[in-house]
């Protein structure tokens, strides 16, 4: 039988490691991290499809479905990413790998910059949109969304254009960012795309 003090020291152990899989670290994204990162990459996926859809449907039942489905996950991407944000606060940020340039060190920290801007920029944008087209919003169908501005046929009509341009921006960030993790994993062999896959020890 192991003593009790043996058994507690494993037992704290056990939960600073649980505590520090949560945690970034200066090596590697914390499990929170990671799991917020693949499940808004899933929901901008379905978001750019749901607005191409919902551009081409004409006037119909359904189209009010799809443009409800993609007004439910903007507004669900917008508290993620404020989620998102104050967690990364609060948590260290992984150190870029010792032999990257610095110039690569700061297109890296700007494309992440220009991603938040754009995460939180596109689904404002829409909100705008909706309250000033003066459309009664019910986030999937259950939780009645208040209008962020009154009803105004110009605003709504620079905010759908605003809306338009931005998705653009963001698909082409998008695309970057995933060109680079790319680049990182296969031509540079190092482990930043390795690092919001899973965990790994030093």
């Amino acid at each position: 039988m192991q003593p009790v003090g043996k058994h507690a020291d494993q037992v704290d152990s056990l939960l600073a490691r649980s505590h520090d899989v949560i945690r970034n670290t200066g090596r590697q994204w914390g499990s929170l991290a990671r799991q917020l990162h693949w499940l808004m990459a899933i929901l901008l996926a379905v978001q750019f499809l749901l607005g191409k859809v919902g551009h081409e449907l004409g006037r119909s039942p359904e189209r009010l479905q799809v443009l409800t489905w993609h007004k439910s996950i903007g507004i669900t991407l917008l508290l993620l990413v404020l989620i998102r944000l104050s967690w990364r606060l609060f948590n260290p940020t992984p150190e870029p790998p010792p032999e990257s340039p610095r110039r690569e060190i700061w297109a890296a920290r700007a494309g992440h910059l220009a991603l938040y801007c754009l995460m939180l920029a596109l689904p404002l944008s829409g909100w705008v949109m909706n309250s000033a087209k003066n459309m009664p919003m019910n986030v999937f169908w259950l939780i009645p969304w208040p209008d962020i501005i009154a009803p105004n046929e110009t605003i709504a009509e620079f905010a759908g254009e605003t809306h338009e341009t931005l998705a653009i921006l963001l698909a082409v960030i998008v695309l970057g960012h995933i060109a680079a993790a790319l680049r990182h994993h296969f031509l540079l062999g190092d482990d930043v795309l390795r690092r919001m896959l899973r965990n790994h020890r030093d």
